[in-house]
């Protein structure tokens, strides 16, 4: 699912990272906003969302990603749309179904023979009274 450019609000701030000189005078940070409601999702991929994402939302109900790696803002930016993109993508996932298996007969044999010789080793140690 990609998100469309619509339904983002951006805002540039003071980035933190490198600039030297130009550091106090370029907004490069770039952080965006999407209303969870705006996504064309089914109430069940929204729900998934929220629980998978709720450190990313705020209390308006919003998926919040922000990004100062470039000295750019318009890098910066189009990082923030492709994280914003991949956090979806990642949240919207079903993980698959683990099927309960038993052990080997063979496996829990060896785990038992090893649990008898760490017995009888622990044995020899004893003194004897």
């Amino acid at each position: 699912m990609t998100i469309n450019k619509e339904n983002v609000k951006f805002k540039a701030a003071r980035s933190s990272g490198p600039g030297g000189q130009k550091a106090n005078r370029r907004s490069t940070k770039v952080q965006l906003w999407v209303k969870i409601g705006d996504l064309a999702l089914n109430p069940s991929e929204k729900k998934r969302l929220r629980k998978k994402l709720e450190k990313h939302i705020n209390h308006l109900d919003e998926l919040w990603v922000e990004n100062e790696e470039e000295r750019s803002q318009k890098l910066n930016r189009d990082k923030a749309f492709e994280k914003l993109n991949e956090l979806v993508n990642e949240a919207l996932k079903v993980p698959k179904r683990r099927i309960p298996t038993s052990p080997r007969r063979g496996a829990e044999e060896a785990r038992i023979r090893a649990k008898k010789i760490k017995s009888e080793k622990k044995k020899a140690r004893r003194s004897i009274l």
